[in-house]
């Protein structure tokens, strides 16, 4: 009689909420404390969804109800958990019975963690615009007011070097070749390179170095022998492996591949090819050899090609400059 009185007794309280309200319940999956760190609006938008969260649920997740038996082994026995601030064991795989943030059961698959290490998918990269189609074009009246010494067609009738020298009307069928060729399209590059070209040849009275004379070196651009090699290989691959696989000396291989651009096509094309390949920075640039822009042209010269600057070069890219019209 008296234990049928204090479990009735203990029945009632229960159902009356007193002990169920006293006693204390344990924890789901660890004795350490939750700790609640703030997460910026940011950082949920990109994180990866996964079985606590509010987004939509990956399709590698499936709902698979489980057995109360299972959900007591690893309440009880696990003393680390998803929240708590020590390590997870690596063997441990986790068993959900009551997800914090849904009511339905769910099992995590092992080959999956919580929080998952795979990496994320790799966003689409939007190519760069292209330039605006039609290259620029120059007309021999501009090139003669540019370049008045190479104006007439027995110009280069006392020019220094013999076989270099080229005169304005041979010059300009191979510069508008280039510039097409090579996609030219700002008036403010076409200027920067012709007054390079210019400058470097003596007013296309040179096609190769000459002083102090070094092997290899030449083209209107004066390219130093690294570039040629480059700039042949790039138009003449057989015959640059050709020479390369020659037997002379080193000057006599390096001359070799030089011969192979000197022609006008190659060699007035050798400075629109540097800037577009080798100074790429400088072309197509909004900020870059903007049109009429002495101190972009020095820019260029200095960090671009690595040459010095002179009054000499100013003088030059200000006759090119003022001779193409805007």
């Amino acid at each position: 009689m008296k234990f049928t009185l204090a479990f009735g007794v203990v029945a009632a309280l229960f159902s009356q909420g007193g002990l169920a309200d006293k006693c204390p319940q344990p924890p789901a999956y660890s004795q350490a404390p939750v700790v609640s760190t703030p997460v910026s609006s940011a950082a949920i938008s990109s994180a990866p969804v996964g079985p606590y969260s509010t987004l939509p649920m990956p399709s590698d997740f499936t709902l698979t109800p489980i057995s109360y038996s299972s959900v007591q082994q690893y309440s009880t026995s696990v003393p680390q958990g998803p929240y708590s601030t020590r390590p997870m064991p690596s063997s441990y795989h986790q068993v959900i019975s009551s997800p914090v943030f849904s009511t339905a059961l769910m099992s995590v698959p092992t080959a999956t963690p919580v929080f998952s290490t795979a990496p994320m998918p790799v966003p689409t990269v939007t190519p760069p615009v292209s330039p605006p189609s039609g290259a620029y074009q120059i007309t021999q009246n501009q090139l003669n007011a540019a370049i008045p010494d190479r104006a007439g067609d027995n110009s280069c009738t006392a020019a220094p070097a013999a076989g270099e020298c080229a005169t304005n009307t041979q010059a300009l069928a191979a510069i508008n070749n280039a510039l097409t060729k090579y996609g030219i399209t700002k008036r403010g590059e076409a200027v920067a390179v012709i007054a390079l070209m210019a400058y470097e040849s003596a007013n296309w009275a040179y096609n190769i170095n000459h002083f102090p004379g070094r092997p290899g070196q030449g083209t209107r651009a004066m390219l130093m022998y690294n570039f040629v090699e480059k700039y042949a290989q790039s138009l003449h691959s057989a015959e640059t492996a050709q020479a390369l696989a020659g037997s002379g000396s080193a000057t006599d291989i390096q001359n070799s591949v030089r011969a192979l651009v000197l022609n006008n096509n190659d060699s007035f094309g050798s400075g629109f090819w540097y800037l577009t390949t080798q100074a790429s920075a400088y072309h197509n640039s909004a900020g870059k050899l903007r049109d009429g822009n002495v101190a972009d042209f020095e820019d260029y010269i200095v960090n671009g090609v690595g040459a010095g600057w002179s009054s000499d070069r100013q003088t030059t890219w200000a006759a090119v400059n003022a001779a193409i019209p805007v």
